[in-house]
């Protein structure tokens, strides 16, 4: 495991360690977890994202948790330190630049900690490995159903969404990181830890989430890139809202709600567009 690569924190996660220039928001984390609180968020969010209904905002927001997801993984996988990404220790900032909005993570305390003893120093390396193994697993498990999931049901009600509509937005971007590590300058069992920790997640029992099925499991269906013709691209486990933000758009090329007939419409219109 190496160092913790805060380049790579602020990019895919947006996990900071200094304040956003001007940011137009800016609460607690943990505050979310209250739908009063939670709701007066939405409301700023809203105004940039211009979303139909406060219900899209809720679960377009969503998007902006894989920060966290990432964090985490990448985290308990690769590096030999970790910091603190709890609700309690994080400021949530908005942010408006080109006429979009997008969510920060600042950290309060980012002082760098050890991971917790995993084996003992004089165990073989298979016994480590398994140790390892079973503390990712319980720090996962602990991050998704003590943090995660209150400040996603928070969120849900203060929009009137469903929180499984919510979990459902954070399959892809976790499969996604599945595939991102294996062009990541890391050792070939860190990318090992990676995979585990996401078979682990996947597998939970779904009332870790609150759940009655775990949504973050989900059948990959590959279509046709039209980006890169003669390759894939997974095809979304669930509709990201983005055609009712910013006033609507189009559906994405991916979205599940696509026919097999517009989605060959849209393919065609994208090469055309690239040539």
């Amino acid at each position: 495991m190496g160092a913790i690569n805060y380049d790579w924190l602020q990019q895919y996660g947006r996990i900071a360690v200094t304040s956003l220039e001007q940011p137009v928001w800016s609460m607690p984390l943990a505050a979310l977890k209250d739908p009063v609180q939670a709701r007066q968020m939405l409301a700023e969010f809203n105004k940039h994202l211009r979303a139909d209904s406060l219900r899209s905002a809720a679960v377009y927001f969503t998007h902006s948790l894989r920060g966290l997801v990432l964090g985490i993984h990448y985290m308990t996988a690769v590096c030999d330190a970790r910091l603190d990404i709890s609700l309690d220790n994080i400021e949530l900032q908005l942010e408006v630049k080109n006429d979009r909005v997008a969510a920060s993570f600042l950290l309060r305390d980012a002082t760098e900690r050890p991971h917790v003893q995993q084996a003992a120093e004089g165990d073989e390396p298979r016994n480590r490995a398994c140790a390892q193994s079973s503390w990712r697993n319980e720090v996962l498990t602990a991050y998704y159903g003590e943090q995660l999931r209150p400040m996603i049901e928070g969120v849900a009600a203060a929009g009137g969404a469903k929180p499984g509509q919510m979990w459902s937005q954070l399959a892809g971007i976790l499969r996604w990181f599945t595939t991102a590590v294996q062009q990541m300058p890391i050792e070939q069992a860190e990318r090992e830890a990676v995979i585990e920790g996401y078979e682990h997640v996947i597998s939970m029992p779904p009332d870790v989430l609150g759940l009655k099925r775990n949504l973050l499991s989900f059948k990959p269906v590959e279509v046709a890139n039209p980006y890169q013709p003669g390759q894939t691209l997974l095809m979304k486990p669930a509709c990201c809202l983005h055609h009712v933000v910013y006033d609507g758009q189009d559906y994405c090329y991916t979205c599940p709600k696509l026919s097999k007939s517009e989605r060959q419409e849209r393919y065609e219109a994208i090469l055309a567009a690239n040539k």
